[in-house]
């Protein structure tokens, strides 16, 4: 009975700690799942480990210590991006068809204080046909889709903002790259898209987005320099004139253009970037 009693305690407490180790480390299942949705060659096998992903992360993400959640053994497939105020985490990766379709995936951590519980947005990959409005303001349930790569913080009166520079593999013939600003108000809802994005210092319509679209075989910069608050990216040109307007022939010329961040929260697009050489503050 003794020995017995010995058997059945260390298997219950074998039990407690395999689901102890499991709970506290679920980067090995999230690693299964993200390789496989990544390097399957098999479609289906690819969407049934991305459904998987979907579950498990959203189970972890609402959990109380959700926004803390380990995600470092994924890195090189999921982007994770921690805003420097430590508020705002924002997970995205691609999912991939055999046809080249891109589906994009999101999900936005917020709290509105370190140490405060967090929300959890997931976004919808929805744009209706011809509507990539650069004038409105979007909800978690029209998102244009984006791998973001990179997150910078700013205020405008008062309010902290979140930029975005994200990619898109819009279809097989183009890519496409864009700046994005997300934000959380009062209510701690969720805003995508903020009017702050001006062509000139003369542009009194200002956009809540810039998309940059352009032939799939070409490379394009789009980058923070944060140091001198600005944003650098390639200018795009038609391969040649018979092609303008037709955004798949569009390829960098080039030339280095950017916007620069002035006060009361204004991106302004400047022309031409000379090193050393930046517009100061207004």
């Amino acid at each position: 009975m003794i020995h017995m009693g010995a058997t059945r305690l260390c298997f219950v407490l074998f039990c407690f700690n395999f689901v102890s180790l499991k709970a506290a480390d679920p980067n090995p299942q999230l690693k299964l799942y993200a390789d496989s949705l990544r390097y399957s060659p098999i479609e289906s096998v690819r969407q049934k480990y991305n459904d998987s992903f979907i579950v498990l992360i959203k189970s972890l993400a609402e959990e109380d210590s959700g926004y803390d959640m380990n995600l470092d053994s994924i890195s090189t497939i999921v982007s994770v991006l921690n805003s420097e105020d430590g508020k705002m985490k924002v997970i995205s990766w691609v999912f991939v068809t055999d046809l080249e379709q891109y589906q994009n995936h999101c999900l936005v951590l917020y709290r509105s204080k370190i140490g405060k519980p967090h929300k959890s947005y997931w976004l919808k990959d929805f744009i209706e046909p011809q509507s990539d409005s650069l004038y409105e303001d979007f909800t978690v349930d029209f998102w244009p889709g984006a791998l973001y790569y990179q997150m910078y913080e700013f205020k405008k009166k008062g309010k902290t903002y979140y930029c975005l520079l994200g990619l898109d593999g819009k279809n097989s013939f183009s890519n496409r790259k864009v700046i994005e600003v997300f934000w959380v108000d009062k209510e701690e809802e969720l805003h995508i898209g903020a009017p702050v994005f001006y062509s000139s210092e003369r542009d009194y319509t200002p956009q809540y987005r810039v998309f940059f679209e352009y032939a799939n075989e070409s490379t394009m910069i789009l980058r923070f320099e944060k140091t001198d608050k600005l944003i650098t990216f390639s200018n795009l040109v038609p391969s040649n004139p018979e092609k303008m307007g037709m955004y798949q022939y569009y390829i960098p010329d080039g030339r280095i253009d950017f916007y620069k961040l002035k006060r009361k929260g204004k991106w302004i697009r400047y022309t031409s970037l000379e090193e050393f050489n930046f517009p100061g503050n207004e």
